[in-house]
Order: structure tokens, then sequence, then C-alpha cells
């Protein structure tokens, strides 16, 4: 039996080594179900499930190990952990600071939570969306890759590196749309040149008209019958004129149209969008909504277009202004039904029905408890919603 719990430890710990941490609690749990006496199993079982922050799981079977075998190691283990479950609390506080977009926040309690492995899993994917909403792109990745170092299948890790990679991708095909456009530019200028050249040889061809005719007159050797009709040479050369400046004033106009018509590029969105999340952390919501309505209208095939109709629907309600706020939630939920915020999104806009439309208000919180049963948005005022 000793030599089958040392295989399934062998074969655990590299398995977990290799960051397939769900297959090895897998078989530390075909071994421990033999015996309690591997200490080895019991502690590595014990560990993974510290860094997946199972911790009271982590714990009762540290204690076994440690009243069964009277483990050392699971004793060290058990030592300090009650800081942990003041870790756990933090976490908690910044998930919801996430959800409410004070990242900055966030990052100093995640900071602190990271000062010890347990619940390093969901710790790092955490940071990662903390890097990714402040486009620290590089710092993202190293919390992802730490993450898929333990779990290569983690499914949060994935949906990061997923929109990490989109992000990158637009950031570099970029450089391709910036070079069309300066192309473009350049025609306009060429195109408007040729136009104003063309316009001076008309005026020039118009001064050498009447100059001849004036020689000819002096010198008598054209009759008046054979004499430059002057006054249809005037007549077109001036229909010539207008026709070019008229040309010249269409594109003008188009350039200056465009000019006033920048389009965002997927930098400047998110520029915007940092600039937004700042203005909202410090409680400046006429400034916030400035910037993200500006934004939002070249924000739809952008990856932060969620972010940004989230922000705005949130900005809103700051404001008070619950009509828009509504519009842009139902807009969020309409568009984004597995999105970040999707959970918040059912439950503001229940709350913001709640004394406009008892309805729609019961209906958005069913709509949140039987899509998402598990959230923490499923609190004492849904249920005063729904039994009102």
């Amino acid at each position: 039996m000793k030599n089958n719990n040392k295989k399934e430890y062998k074969k655990a710990l590299n398995l977990y080594n290799n960051g397939y941490i769900d297959k090895a609690i897998e078989i530390c749990e075909i071994g421990i179900s033999r015996s309690l006496e591997d200490s080895n199993l019991l502690n590595l079982k014990g560990l993974l499930l510290y860094l997946k922050g199972e911790l009271e799981e982590a714990i009762s079977l540290w204690k076994i190990n440690k009243y069964h075998n009277d483990d050392e190691i699971a004793k060290a283990y058990l030592k300090d952990i009650e800081i942990d479950f003041n870790r756990r609390e933090l976490f908690k506080e910044s998930e919801e600071l996430i959800r409410n977009l004070n990242i900055d926040e966030a990052l100093q309690i995640l900071m602190i939570c990271k000062e010890s492995d347990y619940n390093s899993i969901n710790v790092n994917n955490a940071l990662a969306i903390c890097y990714m909403r402040k486009a620290e792109y590089v710092e993202c990745q190293k919390c992802i890759d730490k993450v898929f170092s333990v779990d290569k299948y983690n499914i949060e890790a994935k949906s990061i590196k997923k929109e990490i990679d989109e992000i990158l991708n637009i950031k570099s095909n970029s450089s391709v749309v910036i070079k069309s456009i300066i192309i473009t530019g350049i025609i306009c200028i060429i195109i408007t040149s040729g136009i104003l050249i063309k316009g001076k040889l008309q005026n020039g061809f118009k001064e050498n008209a009447e100059n001849n005719f004036e020689v000819v007159n002096k010198s008598g050797e054209v009759d008046a019958s054979e004499s430059i009709d002057v006054s249809n040479l005037d007549t077109n050369s001036e229909s010539i004129n207008t026709s070019t400046k008229e040309s010249s004033n269409d594109i003008d106009k188009k350039e200056n149209s465009n000019l006033n018509e920048h389009i965002l590029n997927e930098d400047e969105i998110r520029e915007n969008y940092i600039k937004a999340t700042d203005s909202f952390d410090e409680e400046k919501y006429n400034d916030t909504k400035v910037i993200l309505e500006s934004t939002i209208i070249y924000a739809e095939n952008s990856h932060l277009n969620d972010d940004i109709m989230f922000l705005l629907a949130s900005t809103y309600e700051k404001l008070g202004d619950n009509n828009e706020a509504i519009k842009n939630f139902e807009k969020y939920i309409s568009s984004y039904e597995n999105g970040n915020y999707i959970e918040e999104s059912y439950y503001k806009i229940a709350l913001l029905y709640r004394d406009l439309n008892k309805d729609k208000s019961k209906y958005y919180a069913k709509e949140l408890i039987s899509k998402y049963s598990n959230s923490i948005y499923n609190n004492t005022n849904i249920k005063d919603i729904l039994n009102n």
C-alpha cells in the first residue's frame, strides 16, 4: 500500500508541476481514500486546495495530518493560518472594487493578498484583470503565466489571454491603418495641387490670348472679321475659373469635414477609457460622462466597448440620470450576456426600476436569481423586490 501511495504522490506532484492541478488533486484523493497514513498526499492535496482558495478544505486535511500522523509540515501550515482568513476578506473586497472600477485601490489590496500563496490562482487572475484595465499588458501577461503554470485549463485566465491577444493584434494592425490614412492624405494634396495649377494655367492662357489680340490689331495684319472673339474667350475663361474655384472649395470643405470628424483609433479609445476610470475614481462624474460619451460612438468594434458601456451606465447612475442609466444597463445586458459586469447590471437595473416600474424591477431581479444563483448580488435588496 505504501508503494502505491508513493507512486501516486510522485504522479500527483508531477501533474501539479506541469500545470494539471485538478488531475493532481484527483490522484491525491485516490491514495487518501485507501489510507490516511500518507502524510505527503495529505499535505499535497491540502496545498493544492490552498492555492485554489479552498481554505477550510485545506485546513481540514492538515489537521487530519497533524493529529493522525503528528506531521510537522502540517503543523507549520496551520501555524499562521488565521492571517489567510484576513486575506480572504481582503480578496472579496478587491473583487468588489474591480466591479466598481476602482482599479488602483483593488491593486493595492491584491498586492497584500499576493504575499501568501493562499488563493494564488484567483489573486493572479484578479491582478491580470487590473493590469489589463490599466493597459499594462506585460504585467498582465506575467500574472496569466503564473496561473497557467499551476492550472493550464483555467477558464478565467484563458478568457483574459484571449482579450490580451485581441488587443495586441489590433495594436499591430493599427500601423497599417495609419499608413493608409497618410497615403490617402498625400493623394488628396496631389489632387488639390493639380487643380490649383490647372487654374493658374487657364489664367495664363487668358492673359496671352488678350495680348495676342492687341498685337494683331496694332499691326493691321488681321481684318475685323478675322479678329478673335474676346467676349467669348472671357466668358469661357471665367466659366473655367469659376468651375475651378468651386472644385477647390468642395475639396477644402471635405478636408475640413474630415478633420472635424476624426475617428478614434484603438489606442485613443483605450487612453480615453483610462482617463474616464481615473475621473470616475475621483468622483468627477460630469467629466467622466463627457469623456465616455465622446468615446463610445467609436468603440463599437473595440474590445473595451463593454467596459465603456458599463462605466457610462454607472456614471449616469451616479449623476442621478436614472433613465439614461437604465437605457445603458439594458443595452449592456442585451449585448453582453456573458460579460464581466452582467450580474451587477441585472442588480443595478432591478434597483433603478424599483421606484419607476415594479414589474420590470421584479423581472430583472428574477433574471438575476435564475441565471446567476450563486451571485453575490442575490442579497436582501433583491429579496425585498421579489417579496413586495
